[in-house]
């Protein structure tokens, strides 16, 4: 496996929520595109999403997120950071959420309590 880098923005690494390993299934729309993928850690703040090609550093990106048999539930979010390949190409992005709707906010909030500092995968 080939190591990844991140491309971030100034203010990238100031997250204000600790983030957890999260496996779920993630669309985004944005102004152009249409993206599926998938999450890799998530917090109350903000995701990882997982895909290729993700959307333009500083693109709001509208969200659904559905982890394991429970209903998605919805964010609006700007794209923060790239990560990418040993050979630059983009694997995914960091999402800060902009707008979180309150269901999405109190499932967030219970997978990072049971999640604790273990990863938690859902399927």
């Amino acid at each position: 496996m080939m190591p990844s880098t991140r491309v971030a923005t100034e203010t990238s690494d100031r997250r204000i929520a600790p983030r957890r390993q999260v496996e779920a299934h993630i669309t985004a729309t944005s102004q152009s595109n249409f993206f599926c993928g998938f999450t890799e850690d998530i917090s109350e703040g903000g995701v990882f999403v997982s895909l290729c090609p993700p959307p333009p550093i500083g693109e709001l990106v509208h969200l659904s997120v559905q982890v394991g048999a429970e209903p998605p539930v919805t964010a609006v979010g700007e794209v923060r950071w790239h990560r990418t390949d040993a050979n630059g190409e983009p694997t995914g992005c960091g999402v800060q959420f902009v707008v979180l709707d309150p269901r999405a906010a109190d499932l967030f909030q219970g997978l990072l309590a049971r999640a604790g500092q273990a990863p938690l995968f859902v399927e």
